[in-house]
């Protein structure tokens, strides 16, 4: 994994690309823009603790209605949920902008597709270690499937386990500790995160069967930050789930124009007393970091400006191919850079060394295309454009910048 100085080394190594290669790739360092940084008196002052301190920084990632955190303790990558299957792209971002490479480990707290549905696109970029998700989950099947597309190995925990992360810090599992028949939210895997005396509780879709038993179960829940339950719905974090958690800062993931009923004003009262915070309102999300004395600091990070230099000249629906053309006057890296289908939500990353010559075109086959011999890149899908339906390329910098689309035909 790369260190938060390994961030500005690769932004410097583009910039000093684009320069030497003469390409007008529009982005410097000072198109980097983390926003206006809050540091709170509350969280912002050092605590007392015991063992040794960590590098640690929590992204909540805006994904919409859904739910996607990147943890990440000496630079050992983990996610909390992975967002839905259209909302990969603002992942694929934050993680870039950690100087993520691969991820340790995905927590998946149920099945719902808000919370399982982008493991599939962010596997084709980001390599995953190994996949958790609660014993008592009511589909189980579904997680499994789609930790095995994801090729990620599965286990699964319950009260009282603990998912290692490096030596020093770990996710301590508080729930479920038995099945909860009717509605999959009230199985969620809740975790519970204390990195340089700051504690995060993450608490997936948990609503208020859950939050009870939780609660009866004498488990400490107090936390400095509390990932709302269930994108702050009515239905979840219960009066007394809220006083016992007493957290300073309180993240909602949603997307309150299409959750009308998320991030409800009697939730909000009942965190009376905590810096609510919504995903929705920043670009990109909300990251935090824990420095070693325990001071929490947040951000605002943006998409930095889009790369240039790349255009889909077709996406072909009979040869299952796709070609793009270089319309510069020097050689340009792709590495990094992504196309996914719109209808499919299928993504290829394009591997470290991928250059397209001045003026030249790349050429992508998929594995059943009759022009398999022919191609640059191979994608490792049998076939992705939609027959019938209407279904887009979409070509992006490794910042999720859109740079070309195209209609497959």
């Amino acid at each position: 994994m790369k260190k938060l100085s390994a961030v500005f080394k690769h932004f410097t190594a583009l910039l000093l690309a684009a320069i030497l290669a003469g390409a007008a790739f529009g982005c410097d360092m000072e198109n980097i823009n983390y926003g206006d940084t809050d540091n709170s008196e509350k969280y912002g002052s050092p605590v007392e603790f015991e063992g040794a301190p960590h590098e640690a920084r929590v992204f909540f990632v805006n994904v919409g209605k859904a739910d996607c955190a990147v943890v990440e303790v000496d630079g050992h990558a983990w996610l909390v949920d992975t967002g839905t299957e259209d909302s990969f792209i603002n992942t694929y971002a934050a993680l870039e902008l950690m100087g993520v490479e691969s991820l340790d480990g995905v927590i998946l707290t149920h099945e719902h597709d808000d919370h399982i549905g982008g493991l599939d696109p962010i596997s084709k970029r980001f390599p995953i270690g190994s996949a958790y998700y609660p014993e008592f989950v009511l589909d189980g099947a579904k997680i499994e499937a789609a930790a095995y597309v994801a090729g990620a190995p599965t286990h699964t925990v319950k009260a009282g386990d603990s998912i290692p992360i490096t030596e020093g810090a770990a996710f301590e599992v508080l729930a479920p500790s038995e099945r909860i028949e009717g509605d999959g939210n009230d199985n969620s895997l809740v975790a519970r995160l204390t990195v340089n005396g700051r504690t995060f509780l993450f608490t997936g879709d948990m609503q208020t069967a859950e939050d009870g038993r939780l609660l009866g179960s004498g488990a400490d829940i107090s936390c400095d930050v509390l990932k709302v339950p269930n994108h702050g719905n009515d239905d979840a974090t219960s009066a007394e789930f809220a006083s016992a958690a007493d957290p300073l800062i309180a993240v909602i993931s949603t997307d309150t124009n299409v959750d009308h009923n998320s991030a409800n004003p009697k939730v909000i009262a009942r965190l009376e007393g905590a810096e609510i915070r919504l995903t929705q309102k920043y670009e990109l999300g909300i990251l935090m970091e824990v420095s070693e004395r325990g001071e929490i600091s947040l951000s605002f990070p943006e998409r930095p400006a889009a790369l240039s230099g790349a255009e889909i000249v077709s996406a072909s629906k009979d040869a299952q191919t796709l070609e793009l053309r270089n319309d510069t006057e020097s050689e340009l890296d792709v590495s990094g850079w992504f196309v996914y289908s719109t209808k499919g939500h299928e993504v290829l990353s394009f591997p470290e060394g991928t250059i397209i010559a001045p003026g030249g075109t790349l050429l992508v086959a998929c594995k059943s295309s009759y022009r398999l011999d022919e191609a640059d890149v191979v994608w490792d899908q049998k076939k992705v454009w939609a027959d019938k339906k209407e279904d887009r390329a979409v070509l992006c910098d490794p910042f999720g910048n859109k740079i070309s689309e195209k209609l497959s035909e």
